[in-house]
């Protein structure tokens, strides 16, 4: 009896998984905002292009004035800078197969690190 349900139990839980297995697509056709959303997030070329462009608008000479100003000796990113680092650095990250809870997760100056892991594992041959 009790491998009767138990077989019963496996048979039922993969009927429902197989059954889930398509519901990813069949949203994101029937949603075409999110699919180019999630497009976006699969090209980490695209990603890395979008985090050295936010990196340079980071590097702006007046940003790094105001923050060497008001941070005397402080090491880091200004709350001004990260700000600007932020999203760029969360789709590197996306784009690299991390979960968004993951992402979520992770303080800001993690995320901004791993984003600059990631472009510089991009740029080795």
């Amino acid at each position: 009896m009790k491998k009767v349900f138990f077989l019963s139990l496996l048979s039922s839980l993969s009927m429902i998984s197989c059954s889930l297995d398509g519901s990813e697509e069949n949203n994101l056709a029937s949603n075409p905002s999110e699919g180019i959303t999630t497009k976006s997030i699969l090209s980490k070329s695209q990603a890395i292009d979008d985090f050295k462009k936010a990196l340079a608008d980071a590097n702006n000479p007046t940003l790094v004035k105001e923050e060497i100003a008001n941070n005397s000796g402080s090491q880091g990113f200004g709350p001004s800078r990260k700000k600007i680092l932020l999203e760029p650095a969360k789709m590197v990250l996306l784009s690299t197969g991390m979960t968004t809870n993951i992402v979520n997760g992770l303080e800001d100056d993690a995320i901004i690190s791993q984003a600059f892991i990631s472009m510089s594992n991009e740029q080795k041959p």
